[in-house]
């Protein structure tokens, strides 16, 4: 009877941005509250229908239409939702910027409607079309950086979406020449197992490239993070990417369990170790702190991947379905982590520019006793995507990372993906180690004693979540619940 709130992650946001553009200009008093209240609504009510789900007191997912509001897509609409809420709040310190108008503000919120409509369909061609228009709208919004390079990044970024476009529309013909149906689930049977392998890896690059995997993020996603205003590059690396990695989960796995599994598992698990320690040795290299917060991106989704890809073996049945079960969890685990810390580490980097007048580290100097908030949320944040213990990155690269060790009797190589991403782990801690020595305790740049922490507007957002990545990381049980029901769902696909 009331199937038609499945679209409610959809519509909504796209409701909210049509307000903004009437009350922006003619009642700017309630702008502010309406906007970061609506956020906040969205959250709440998404947050509750997935505890729900998970309690069983809403027996099936909601559906109506291509729309299917399961638990890993409520999981990334709720994370979209929440991070929305503070971007949106910390975006009103460029109100005063008179680009930063109701456009902008509109156009987050339909960013927000298009990654939850993203995240919550088994329709490639739905995913496909709800994927560029997360890119046409993100891309309009990188143009509010208001620079030649802000331009050329965004012609990168919507080029490369080209060859997204093509891999996906290729697996779609792949897809409805057998089944005549477009969703992922429809028809199994039918297709031959050669071209079930075939679709597996036309997904996996094709919505993987907008997910941040190697090697074709490598050329898009730098420049368009680095050159975004900082809050847009929070939610381009805290949540897009991961709305795009959990599409293209659901896009492939249904075809995992008839199409060598094995072998589809250790080609994910290499490719993104390869992500994790290419992504993490270019940040390295980097000056610009948003560049090198850009790689570590690429770096990061490395993680995601090997969970994922271990996520493969759960074909294989018998034990290797805990082994696979722990490889999914830790990705979930570790796409909530990062858009904590990451998300928050690209809303301290616009802090910085702010007060600093700068990108470039060695030109920022000396700040640890004008900004020590910053400076110890900046530490907090490096240290959990290093993996640091009691902290939360810890907990989710160790459930990758055990699980990848565990699946060794089907390969003696993931003993050393498993070692490889402690590697990882490493390099990461030593360029953010280094990041916040030269930004916070290096030579003080010139002016230094007139620089203040941001304004309250930027504060507040930083400071929860680097409050929250203490937290989670101290009382993992809080969410293990919640993540563990979404990676059994996103297991359960086309079983």
């Amino acid at each position: 009877m009331y199937e038609f709130l499945a679209l409610s992650p959809v519509i909504l946001p796209l409701v909210g941005a049509l307000i903004v553009l009437v009350i922006y200009d003619r009642f700017k008093p309630l702008f502010e509250p309406f906007i970061v209240g609506y956020a906040a609504l969205l959250f709440v009510a998404e947050a509750a229908y997935l505890l729900m789900l998970e309690a069983g007191t809403i027996a099936k997912p909601w559906a109506y239409g291509f729309i299917v509001l399961d638990a890993p897509g409520m999981l990334i609409t709720t994370l979209v939702s929440f991070l929305g809420m503070l971007v949106l709040f910390y975006s009103f310190t460029y109100k005063k910027v008179p680009t930063y108008d109701s456009t902008y503000f509109a156009l987050y919120l339909l960013l927000m409607g298009v990654m939850a409509g993203l995240a919550n369909t088994y329709n490639v061609i739905v995913m496909l079309v709800l994927l560029e228009a997360a890119t046409v709208f993100s891309g309009v919004l990188i143009l509010f950086g208001r620079t030649k390079r802000a331009i050329n990044a965004t012609t990168i970024y919507l080029l490369i979406s080209i060859i997204e476009v093509l891999l996906v529309l290729y697996g779609a013909f792949i897809l409805y020449n057998y089944t005549g149906s477009l969703n992922v689930t429809d028809g199994l049977d039918l297709i031959p197992e050669g071209d079930k392998m075939l679709l597996v890896f036309l997904f996996l690059f094709g919505f993987g490239t907008k997910a941040g995997v190697i090697p074709l993020s490598l050329i898009w996603l730098p420049p368009a993070h680095a050159e975004a205003p900082p809050p847009i590059s929070a939610t381009m690396s805290g949540i897009l990417v991961k709305a795009a990695a959990i599409a293209m989960a659901k896009s492939l796995y249904p075809f995992v369990f008839s199409a060598g599994a094995q072998t589809i598992a250790i080609a994910i698990v290499v490719i993104g170790v390869l992500g994790i320690l290419i992504g993490v040795i270019l940040a390295i290299l980097q000056e610009d702190l948003k560049r090198l917060l850009a790689y570590h991106t690429v770096s990061q989704i490395g993680y995601v991947l090997v969970g994922l890809g271990i996520g493969c073996l759960f074909a294989l049945g018998n034990d290797w379905e805990a082994v696979a079960g722990e490889g999914v969890f830790g990705a979930v685990f570790h796409i909530t982590n990062h858009m904590l810390f990451k998300g928050g580490l690209f809303l301290i980097s616009g802090a910085l520019i702010l007060r600093a007048n700068t990108r470039r580290m060695h030109k920022m100097g000396g700040l640890l006793k004008q900004m020590p908030v910053t400076a110890i949320c900046f530490l907090v944040m490096s240290l959990a995507m290093s993996g640091f213990p009691l902290l939360n990155g810890a907990v989710s690269k160790e459930a990758v990372h055990a699980a990848t060790v565990e699946a060794t009797p089907l390969w003696w190589g993931f003993e050393w993906m498993g070692y490889l991403q402690v590697l990882g782990s490493i390099l990461t801690f030593l360029c953010l180690i280094h990041a916040f020595y030269v930004i916070f305790m290096g030579k003080p740049m010139e002016g230094s004693e007139k620089v203040t922490e941001p304004p309250l507007y930027m504060l507040l957002p930083i400071v929860l979540m680097a409050a929250l990545c203490v937290i989670i990381g101290l009382f993992p049980g809080t969410v293990e619940s919640v993540l563990r029901f979404a990676a059994d769902s996103l297991l359960h696909i086309g079983v």
